[in-house]
């Protein structure tokens, strides 16, 4: 039996969560499905930057968004979405389990960082192996780091490493920098910075969190390295296969969004890092799915011939109603 839902949000990050938090505030069916919970939070052993939050961390921040979307009657399952297909009553959403239907969809999938691929790159995550300068190069104030990338994404992983890091080591395969000719002219004048071309990093190492890291030239040469952080910025990917026929999708791969969170289809809305929001931050998730959730629940009232809501900001306890 296919299940029915008014509202599907895809993706259980800090934008699916919101989204959904938002939509069951309204008392309205949601359903979360996502392959894990808090998808990139979980990248993140330190949250500072988010307001409210300090010296928390990532996973923490999911968890409690989660308890949040569930204390208000959501639902939430742990599932892989492979097809969402148009349905007469609304969408047909399509998972490795099972079929649900639903009158709208929240598209929050967020993306994933391209990895290096060593055997035992994941035994070091967020113990030395970092896949987000931006979040995490403050925790490396004064020690030794490396980066490795491509692009763009390296050059402006090393400016920022070489503001606070006492070492930093550019690590890339081909003979010269790619990105902003600035950036580039920068990053070579930084005293404590050491390019390191035609180079990849072969593999890693260390007791409790990396130590050291071995590198291979194009020659074959090896050569290791100490160093307390390793910063990949290989860039990353969205998997957007489900939808790509139903919602509009620009060149970098990212869901195109207007106000609101509307896409090009009527009934889909998206949030988060899957879309084309300029600054992928949680806290921009957090707002982007809030408004998309909203605007979702908009277009189910709308079906049922109610004027929907400008913001959700009533709260009814007995025979009183609260404005906050």
């Amino acid at each position: 039996m296919v299940q029915e839902y008014d509202i599907i949000v895809v993706g259980a990050g800090p934008g699916g969560l919101s989204a959904g938090i938002f939509i069951a505030r309204q008392k309205t069916p949601c359903l979360v499905i996502s392959k894990d919970l808090g998808g990139q939070l979980n990248l993140i052993p330190k949250l500072e930057n988010y307001p409210g939050t300090m010296m928390s961390s990532g996973q923490l921040l999911a968890k409690t968004l989660e308890n949040q979307f569930l204390v208000f009657g959501g639902e939430i399952t742990y599932d892989t979405v492979e097809k969402i297909d148009e349905a007469e009553s609304g969408l047909k959403i399509k998972t490795s389990r099972t079929e649900y239907l639903a009158k709208a969809v929240v598209l929050a999938p967020g993306k994933v960082p391209n990895s290096l691929g060593l055997s035992n790159e994941t035994q070091f995550a967020n113990k030395g192996v970092h896949y987000c300068t931006k979040c995490d190069a403050p925790f490396y104030q004064g020690r030794s780091t490396a980066t490795v990338g491509v692009g763009g994404y390296l050059v402006e992983s090393g400016i920022l490493l070489s503001r606070m890091a006492s070492k930093v080591y550019l690590i890339y395969k081909g003979a010269a920098l790619g990105g902003d000719k600035d950036l580039i002219e920068s990053i070579k004048k930084k005293e404590n910075v050491e390019l390191i071309p035609q180079s990849s990093v072969k593999s890693i190492s260390g007791a409790n969190s990396l130590q050291q890291i071995t590198l291979l030239d194009n020659s074959g040469n090896e050569k290791t390295i100490n160093v307390d952080g390793l910063f990949i910025e290989m860039g990353s990917k969205i998997n957007l296969d489900f939808v790509k026929h139903l919602v509009t999708i620009n060149q970098k791969g990212e869901i195109e969004v207007t106000e609101g969170g509307k896409t090009t289809h009527i009934a889909i809305f998206a949030a988060g890092d899957a879309t084309n929001i300029p600054y992928k931050q949680i806290i921009s998730a957090c707002g982007d799915g809030a408004a998309a959730g909203l605007s979702a629940f908009n277009h189910v009232e709308k079906l049922r011939g109610k004027p929907g809501i400008r913001a959700d900001w009533k709260k009814t306890i007995g025979d009183t109603v609260f404005h906050y």
